[in-house]
């Protein structure tokens, strides 16, 4: 219940925080944008599979999402000092980390959405033929890109609560830069696979939950003394 509130918070807050907002949906919808042009060319044929664009940019775009986001519940925090009200009343780190994923993956994956939806309402204005993708990207959709963007915002909140101000200005690039730039250079090479298959979406599931397992196990050892020292 602690944790809903924190979620609550962070959502709402958030979206108060137009610039930040504006600029991460700018970003997905231009994205969006230019991959439904790739999609379709001028004749309006079907040029590139559906399926594999949606599979990986999904992915990239969530995470991208959570990285705009990510700073605003965790790094500022610090530097307003927030924090230290919140560790100060009756909740543990772990409720306050969990909220604080929640609120900040539900935004982030609610602006990917948009950007998938826009994507494929633009492919098929341009398209003769639906273009749509089939059930194992669907379910990737639904089920495998939110819990992808959970584990990018725990690990990097989690990196970001426990080091020291100086260090998280880089941390973030530090974490995002290799991450984005695997997620799209693998992306790419399975962006020209003509179906997606099961075995794909298990993979990406078991990757993602690997990674919120690891970043479970890693916040038993971040206390509130810890954090308030890496405040100076």
């Amino acid at each position: 219940m602690k944790s809903i509130i924190i979620a609550r918070k962070e959502f709402r807050e958030l979206l108060k925080n137009r610039s930040t907002l504006l600029t991460a949906l700018a970003v997905a919808l231009f994205f969006s944008f230019v991959y439904s042009m790739a999609i379709t060319e001028e004749a309006a044929e079907v040029i590139i599979p559906v399926d594999g664009t949606i599979f990986f940019l999904s992915v990239v775009l969530g995470v991208f999402m959570a990285f705009s986001l990510t700073g605003h519940a965790f790094y500022k925090e610090k530097t307003d000092r927030i924090i230290e009200t919140l560790l100060s009343g009756p909740i543990t780190i772990r409720q306050i980390w969990l909220g604080k994923i929640l609120g900040v993956s539900l935004l982030s994956y609610i602006l990917t959405l948009l950007a998938m939806v826009f994507m494929i309402v633009i492919a098929n204005v341009r398209s003769e033929t639906l273009v749509f993708p089939r059930m194992p990207v669907v379910v990737h959709i639904f089920i495998v890109v939110p819990v992808f963007i959970g584990a990018f915002v725990g690990l990097n909140g989690l990196a970001q609560l426990a080091l020291g101000m100086r260090e998280n200005r880089f941390v973030g690039f530090i974490l995002f830069v290799p991450l984005f730039a695997g997620l799209y250079g693998i992306g790419m090479s399975i962006g020209a696979v003509t179906e997606i298959t099961w075995l794909y979406i298990g993979l990406t599931f078991a990757a993602a939950f690997l990674l919120i397992c690891l970043a479970a196990f890693l916040i038993r050892f971040l206390s509130k003394e810890r954090i308030i020292t890496t405040l100076s």
